[in-house]
């Protein structure tokens, strides 16, 4: 990568941080801002580094947010890892269920995912998959509570997919019944 690769890359990401202003040369904590000399560019401490991560780089504040919320649904209190110890139990559970998800209560709606102030952590929760559907079809829904039109902005979500299914010969081409 070249060095204007390397600053168009950088550009993108500080602009999608907007809780404290980047370009400044004092420490990105927010609650921090110590002015930084010698050596140091963006962080007072190593410390610091951690903490402006888990607050803005997706796979940290996920991590950290799972870590938080001690490996269990925030809404439903559903425990993945008691029930894969259970092996008929876990049996009855899809395998994409026993893992938990994690939510941005504000969502993205398009925006840049891996560095972002919507990765803060006071806006992310950690759900099961049926807790992060029903929490991502309300969502959805407009304020009245009528779900929106599928069609309306592209291509249509709402409407039943073709099958898959390969249709059988006879479906295909007009066969009569032999006769004898």
């Amino acid at each position: 990568m070249t060095e204007h690769e390397t600053a168009g890359t950088a550009a993108a990401w500080l602009a999608q941080v907007t809780c404290v202003d980047v370009t400044l040369r004092l420490c990105r904590v927010a609650t921090c801002r110590v002015e930084l000399d010698g050596r140091r560019t963006a962080y007072c401490s190593d410390a610091h580094a951690r903490e402006f991560e888990a607050q803005h780089l997706w796979p940290v504040a996920r991590r950290v947010a799972r870590r938080r919320a001690r490996w269990a649904c925030q809404r439903c209190g559903f425990k993945p890892s008691a029930i894969r110890k259970d092996p008929t139990r876990a049996a009855t559970f899809a395998r994409h269920e026993l893992k938990l998800e994690v939510n941005h209560i504000e969502a993205l709606r398009g925006s840049y995912r891996f560095v972002s102030c919507l990765n803060h952590a006071d806006n992310l929760e950690v759900l099961c998959h049926r807790c992060h559907v029903e929490a991502t079809n309300a969502g959805r829904a407009r304020p009245g509570g009528e779900r929106r039109d599928p069609t309306v902005g592209g291509a249509a979500r709402g409407t039943p997919r073709p099958s898959r299914r390969r249709p059988a010969l006879s479906e295909i081409v007009d066969i009569e019944p032999a006769r004898d």
